[in-house]
């Protein structure tokens, strides 16, 4: 049995079972996009936002937390030499398997309270639109946890939305570096790569923009928002970049 840390919400679990059926982009984005244009610009938005800060040499053991449809662990997957993908969703793993593209992925289902135990410390660690789903003390504990799990100089990434509004359910910018203070992750650097409400999104959602256009756009947004880190009265997805110390 591996440690345990609490559980962050059978809602908000049962909720990402129905999830899992809207596919594999929408199960872990927007499952109200009907169209998939604005998930699968998201999708490249975060990808590239992850590729700008990535350094890789092809030998990394890789922890995709909370991996949902396996998007990301798939997209990374040719990158490294192992990526292990944990979930608490039987339905997201199913989906995980069913769109697999490699070989050397795995995906390893766990209760959400009890951390499985490896064999070994990686290298780097994955965790995109996990933490926020977090408060107080589960954040702090499931942060600690997760830092565990590198080694001694490993990256953490992290692409997770903030929110200054207590309506919004999310967490300060404030909470999640206090989080990576108190587990020993050195915040090597945070912004913002997109917000969460924005006129351009909604033509992107609607089909008004071509999705050709889609890699220039994501360049553009992410350029500009990392100079907008202001008062955040919606949500904004930042990225994280850490170390562990």
């Amino acid at each position: 049995m591996g440690s345990r840390i609490g559980r962050w919400g059978d809602g908000e679990i049962g909720g990402w079972g129905e999830r899992a059926q809207k596919g594999f982009l929408a199960s872990g984005i927007d499952p109200a996009d009907r169209k998939g244009h604005k998930n699968l610009y998201i999708d490249l938005l975060q990808k590239k936002a992850l590729a700008e800060v990535l350094d890789l040499t092809g030998e990394e053991t890789v922890l995709d937390f909370g991996c949902g449809s396996g998007r990301i662990s798939h997209w990374i997957a040719p990158r490294v030499k192992k990526v292990i993908g944990l979930e608490v969703t039987p339905g997201m793993i199913e989906l995980a398997e069913k769109n697999r593209t490699s070989g050397n992925v795995e995906f390893i289902l766990y209760d959400g309270v009890n951390f499985p135990v490896f064999p070994f410390l990686f290298d780097l660690l994955l965790s995109i639109g996990v933490l926020q789903i977090m408060r107080g003390e589960v954040l702090k504990n499931t942060v600690s946890h997760l830092a565990n799990y590198l080694k001694k100089g490993g990256k953490g990434y992290f692409i997770e939305q903030v929110s200054d509004n207590p309506k919004m359910g999310r967490p300060k910018l404030a909470d999640y570096l206090q989080a990576f203070q108190e587990s020993g992750l050195e915040c090597l650097q945070s912004y913002p790569i997109r917000k969460g409400r924005s006129s351009l999104l909604y033509l992107i959602r609607y089909g008004v923009i071509p999705k050709k256009w889609f890699p220039s756009i994501a360049h553009w947004e992410l350029k500009r928002n990392r100079k907008n880190s202001r008062n955040i009265s919606y949500y904004q997805d930042y990225l994280f970049l850490l170390r562990r110390k």
